[in-house]
């Protein structure tokens, strides 16, 4: 590459003008080394942070104290993407017992009864709205408490990371690309159903329009027979 630089007369030896610009291409090519060399540190800090932001954002689950009264059943939703893993954990603070159910938008995926501890895991069938129940069939009330954690959040990233060898930097990215993945599947879970609402809305302004149309019609064909049964009932009288 440094000969296409030079500038070789018919004698075979280097102008002076070629060396100079051989110097200054090494000189930038030194400088440009440094100045990656500078930068490589600073991406990464980027990235670390970049991957923070969107974990913050992407990974957030339930964590809550509820308070079951006797003889009360109590839900929470979670929002879960297609194939995506979802734990969820159950215990009471005061050492009674309760019955637990999940429920998908169209099944029940796990029900376990009288216990005073239950943790459940699976991979979603399907996406949208997936419910915790607790029940309390006692006469006394309890206090559970409910961890849900769905995504990357559910995931031991530490045991990922011991199997496959994985730096700290590796582990972030390996998070943010699931979080990624997942809340692309939400993004076209959201379109499909604005779509169907579109379409649900279509359908009803279509048949809304068409019912009034039916009613004015109606109205005018009414009108006309009136008219036309009072002119004839007006000359059998021999009024007009």
């Amino acid at each position: 590459l440094a000969q296409d630089w030079v500038r070789r007369p018919t004698s075979g030896r280097p102008t002076a003008v070629g060396g100079a610009r051989r110097e200054v291409a090494v000189r930038s090519g030194l400088r440009w080394g440094a100045m990656m060399r500078m930068a490589l540190p600073a991406a990464s800090a980027w990235m670390m942070w970049l991957g923070a932001l969107i974990l913050s954002r992407c990974t957030e689950g339930i964590q809550v104290t509820v308070k079951v009264g006797p003889k009360e059943k109590k839900c929470y939703g979670e929002q879960v993407a297609k194939t995506e893993l979802l734990v969820a954990e159950f215990e009471t603070l005061n050492h009674r017992k309760v019955s637990v159910t999940v429920l998908s938008p169209h099944a029940t995926v796990f029900q376990e009864h009288e216990r005073e501890k239950v943790k459940t895991a699976f991979t979603s069938s399907e996406a949208g709205p997936h419910w915790m129940c607790i029940q309390n069939d006692e006469a006394e009330p309890a206090e559970v408490h409910l961890t849900v954690k769905a995504g990357p959040e559910a995931k031991d990233y530490s045991q990922i990371a011991k199997k496959e060898h994985l730096e700290e930097t590796q582990v972030t990215l390996r998070r943010v690309e699931e979080s990624l993945r997942n809340y692309h599947s939400n993004v076209l879970y959201i379109r499909a159903r604005e779509e169907r609402m579109r379409r649900t809305n279509d359908s009803t302004a279509f048949r809304v329009i068409s019912f009034c149309i039916f009613n004015v019609c109606l109205m005018i064909a009414v009108g006309g027979w009136q008219m036309l049964y009072f002119k004839r009932f007006f000359r059998s009288k021999k009024i007009i």
